[in-house]
């Protein structure tokens, strides 16, 4: 039998490509070697924000019990699609380990079996692993990852968590209030790097606040085993950090490429596999979505699903245009959440002439919703191009941002105005309505100086380096 297609991976991308196909009728394989789900449901998304949420509503649960329902939690849903998977009409799910044979079978191996799969099209979803630098002197047993991080059966005293990226802020604020001393260490001069530098100082603030100490500029140099001290490089001088019993690695992913790519002529690079605008490697029926596509733009769950929908849509319906891949939106679940959708000022900059773009910044405590709820911090940022008001991207650090950010992405990607943003009515009191308060803002400020928006838009609209619609 040949298939339609093989998708190697169980994640979020791979998931739902094979939902999507099977569900047209087309017959396809699920391969994976680990459990169903990928990283999200065993040792992402789903296990770290348990924790978050358990760490900042325990009740009674000390933290040994927090750790343990964590784990039960995470179980039951894998458990439930492991067995979700088995019952799917036109979808055969083998567990196994997948490398490339040619460019349309694969070879699986179970245990000692080995089988050979035949496909019309093969999606490699094969996610990503953990980056792991050596710091001389760690134990092994005192090392964690995201995959051993959820596998804690006590609370460290001391964690120390090198990498102030998503993952490492995130369970900087989760340790710190389930009771650990928490040391936060980064190389870059500023934590959580792609965001906006207001993000960062908003964050960097948050965290200090509560006890967290952040080295920034530092990177760890030796682990001493004998006093539990570990040792950080900032730009020449040594820092100790004593009784550090855990250290958590949180640098970054690399994608999982370990499968016999060059036998079937598959081009890849050291961070993924080249893709173009439909997901199609150099090999006219092999695709890479998720982690493991180079081109990807984001590196979330989300995106990894819509990337799985955009992919069956095309292998479905190969002659229907699937449009350009969307701006995806980012969220951090610090305290207060970060969302954020399209480029930094900074990159914005680049794109486009400095002058074109105007930022309309609001207050969070500015609205009446933060006073009934004693808020004073957090905000909203938008960009947006001078005169015309096309949104192009949005920052928003709030309680619940993750929830606010949808509206402004949706902006993003479909070119609306801070004008007809500004038309939109929130209910009241909401912390949503800070999103209408900067539309006005901007729209209130263009209006009564027409004349000159209007002369700096035609004056830098040419010196653009785009010649797109603005």
């Amino acid at each position: 039998m040949k298939y339609h297609s093989a998708i190697i991976g169980a994640g979020s991308a791979g998931l739902t490509v094979a939902v999507g196909l099977a569900g047209l009728g087309k017959q396809v394989v699920v391969i994976e070697k680990n459990h169903v789900g990928g990283d999200c449901t065993n040792v992402g998304c789903i296990p770290s924000k348990l924790l978050i949420h358990l760490a900042n509503d325990a009740g009674d649960l000390n933290s040994s019990e927090i750790f343990a329902r964590v784990r039960a939690k995470r179980n039951e849903l894998r458990d439930e699609e492991d067995e979700w998977i088995k019952n799917q009409e036109n979808i055969d799910f083998i567990k196994g380990e997948a490398k490339f044979i040619s460019n349309d079978s694969l070879e699986v191996q179970t245990g000692t079996k080995r089988k050979k799969i035949e496909a019309e099209n093969i999606i490699i979803a094969s996610g990503s692993s953990p980056i792991i630098i050596p710091i001389e002197g760690l134990p092994a047993e005192r090392a964690l990852t995201n995959e051993s991080l959820f596998d804690l059966e006590d609370l460290p005293k001391h964690i120390a968590i090198v990498g102030a990226g998503v993952i490492g802020c995130e369970m900087a604020f989760a340790f710190n209030k389930l009771g650990s001393t928490v040391s936060l260490i980064d190389l870059a001069a500023r934590i959580l790097g792609p965001l906006e530098p207001e993000v960062a100082e908003l964050i960097l603030a948050r965290l200090e606040s509560i006890g967290v100490k952040v080295y920034t500029g530092a990177k760890g140099k030796i682990y001493d085993e004998s006093t539990n001290t570990l040792v950080l490089d900032s730009n020449g001088t040594d820092i100790s950090l004593e009784n550090v019993d855990k250290v958590l690695l949180a640098i970054g992913r690399k994608a999982n490429l370990d499968l016999d790519l060059e036998k079937a002529g598959i081009e890849f690079g050291r961070r993924g596999i080249p893709t173009n605008k439909v997901h199609e490697t150099n090999m006219e029926n092999i695709y890479a979505i998720g982690d493991v596509d180079d081109q990807a733009s984001s590196a979330f769950t989300h995106s990894a699903n819509a990337q799985g929908r955009r992919l069956a849509q095309k292998l479905a319906f190969p002659y229907l245009p699937i449009g350009r891949e969307p701006t995806y939106p980012s969220a951090v679940f610090t305290n207060p959440e970060v969302s954020q959708v399209g480029l930094t000022l900074d990159n914005l900059q680049k794109k486009y002439h400095e002058k074109l773009i105007k930022t309309e910044r609001f207050e969070l405590s500015k609205t009446d919703r933060a006073f009934t709820q004693d808020l004073n911090e957090g905000f909203v940022l938008i960009h947006a191009i001078r005169l015309t008001g096309r949104i192009v991207s949005a920052t928003i650090v709030a309680p619940n941002a993750s929830e606010m950010i949808p509206i402004l992405s949706y902006a993003v990607n479909n070119k609306v105005s801070m004008y007809k943003l500004s038309e939109l009515v929130f209910p009241y009191p909401s912390l949503s309505e800070s999103i209408k308060k900067a539309a006005d803002s901007f729209k209130f400020a263009s209006l009564a100086n027409l004349k000159n928006e209007l002369a700096i838009f035609l004056r830098y609209r040419l010196a653009s380096p785009l010649n797109e619609n603005l």
